[in-house]
C-alpha cells in the first residue's frame, strides 16, 4: 500500500511540476528539490547524502521535463542560438565540476545553500523582477563568466537556471519570449550535464539504495518526468490566458515554506 501511495505522490508531483514549468517558463527544479528532500527523508535514505540525491534526482528529472518546452521554443524561433553556442561549453563543464564541489561539502552547508537559494528564487518569481533593458551587445568574456556562475549555482542547487537566466537575458536586451526560449534550451543543457556530474560524482552510500543510479533515484525520475511532459504543454497554454500574479504568489509561498522547513530540519 505504501508503494502505491508513493507512486501517486510522484504522479501528482509530476503534474504539478509540469504545469508550473510550463506556466512560468522555468525548469521545475525549484519545486522538485524540496519535494525530493521530503520524499527521501520519508524513505529513510541516509540523511547526510540527501542533499546530493535530491539535487541529482532533480537534474535527471529535468532531462525529461524540459525538452518539450525547449523544442517548442526552438520551433517558434524564440531561441538565440548565438548565445547558446557561446554559453554551452562553459555551462556544461562548470555544471559537472559543481557536482564534484558539492560532494566535498559538508551536508549542512550544502543544505543551507540549497534552501537559501530556493527562497531567493521564490522571491524572484513572486516579484517578477523585470530588469531594464540595456545594450543588447553581450561581450563574450562577460557571457563566459556568467555561464560559469550559472553552471555552478544551478548544479549545486539542482535547478534548471531559468530563474537566473531569464532576468539576465532580458537585462541584456532579449525580448521576454526570446529570454525564456533561450533559457529553456540552456536549462536542458544544464540538466544533461548536471546528470552526468551526478553519475560521475555520486555520494558514498548511494550504491546501497535500490534503484539509485549515481545520484538519481530512478523511480522518481521516470514517474515525475513522464507525468510532467503533457502538463508542461498545458501550463504553457494556461499562462497565455491567465493573470499570473496570484499564481506567482501562491507558488512563491509554497517554495518558501518548503525551504524554511529544510533550514529547520538542517539546524534542529
Amino acid at each position: 500500500l505504501l508503494m502505491i501511495e508513493i507512486l501517486l505522490l510522484l504522479v501528482v508531483l509530476g503534474i504539478f511540476a509540469g504545469l508550473l514549468s510550463g506556466f512560468f517558463g522555468i525548469g521545475s527544479g525549484v519545486i522538485l528539490v524540496p519535494a525530493y528532500f521530503f520524499l527521501f527523508n520519508f524513505l529513510n535514505f541516509p540523511a547526510e547524502i540527501i542533499p546530493l540525491l535530491a539535487t541529482g534526482t532533480s537534474m535527471a528529472t529535468m532531462v525529461l521535463v524540459i525538452p518539450n518546452a525547449a523544442f517548442t521554443h526552438y520551433f517558434n524561433s524564440n531561441v538565440n542560438l548565438e548565445i547558446v553556442k557561446k554559453m554551452f561549453l562553459f555551462v556544461f563543464c562548470f555544471t559537472i565540476f559543481a557536482r564534484y564541489i558539492a560532494l566535498q561539502m559538508e551536508s549542512v552547508t550544502l543544505q543551507l545553500i540549497i534552501a537559501i537559494s530556493l527562497v531567493i528564487a521564490a522571491f524572484q518569481v513572486a516579484i517578477d523582477i523585470q530588469p531594464k533593458k540595456i545594450t543588447p551587445k553581450i561581450n563574450s568574456i562577460e557571457l563566459a563568466l556568467a555561464s560559469c556562475g550559472i553552471g555552478l549555482i544551478t548544479s549545486l542547487v539542482g535547478i534548471g537556471g531559468g530563474i537566473l537566466m531569464v532576468p539576465y537575458f532580458t537585462f541584456r536586451g532579449l525580448s521576454m519570449r526570446e529570454a525564456i526560449g533561450t533559457s529553456s534550451v540552456m536549462g536542458f543543457c544544464i540538466a544533461i550535464s548536471g546528470s552526468i556530474g551526478g553519475l560521475l560524482f555520486a555520494p558514498q552510500g548511494s550504491e546501497t539504495i535500490n534503484w539509485m543510479i549515481g545520484s538519481a533515484y530512478l523511480p522518481a525520475v521516470l514517474i515525475v518526468g513522464l507525468s510532467s511532459i503533457y502538463f508542461a504543454k498545458m501550463g504553457a497554454k494556461i499562462s497565455n490566458r491567465t493573470s499570473s500574479k496570484n499564481l506567482r504568489l501562491a507558488f512563491a509561498f509554497v517554495v518558501i515554506v518548503s525551504a524554511v522547513r529544510i533550514i529547520y530540519d538542517t539546524l534542529i
